[in-house]
């Protein structure tokens, strides 16, 4: 038995089902800042490398996957939580987490720059806090060898 086949009906099956897999065309356009991001942070990564440290940026390069995982699901709220979480990590104790203080200064505020204010608490994580950017660990962390 031979059952009638409609191409049209077919096609718009495909186009409707990749609809789901794809992000929007509005949302992939504006999230190059993301691109930039996480390009910084992968070659912060490779230099760690030298010291067999690179692990340490895993936690960050995760916490920017679901920076991506929102954008892409065009969830605005989940984004700006999981980019605020990251710039938190940045701030709070990176020599902590492997990484060392003017790693996690100058990604944080290369993100304070290129993030757009609606992904981030631009109040709180904007670079203009301060002279040449954030200088939390300049007054709150003793670190002789992070220079200002």
């Amino acid at each position: 038995m031979k059952w009638p086949v409609n191409h049209n009906a077919a096609l718009a099956a495909i186009a409707v089902g990749t609809m789901f897999f794809l992000p929007s065309g509005s949302i992939a356009a504006t999230d190059t800042w993301l691109d930039e991001i996480t390009e910084l942070v992968r070659e912060h990564r490779d230099l760690a490398r030298l010291e067999a440290r690179e692990s340490a940026y895993d936690p960050y390069l995760g916490q920017l996957h679901m920076v991506r995982i929102a954008l892409n699901r065009g969830d605005k709220e989940r984004a700006y939580l999981a980019m605020n979480q990251l710039m938190d990590m940045l701030e709070n104790d990176p020599k902590g987490a492997g990484i060392p203080t003017w790693s996690a200064k100058t990604i944080f505020d290369f993100c304070g720059k290129v993030t757009p204010p609606v992904y981030h608490d631009a109040a709180r994580h904007a670079p203009e806090m301060s002279k040449g950017g954030f200088d939390y660990w300049d007054d709150n962390v003793f670190d002789p060898g992070a220079g200002g």
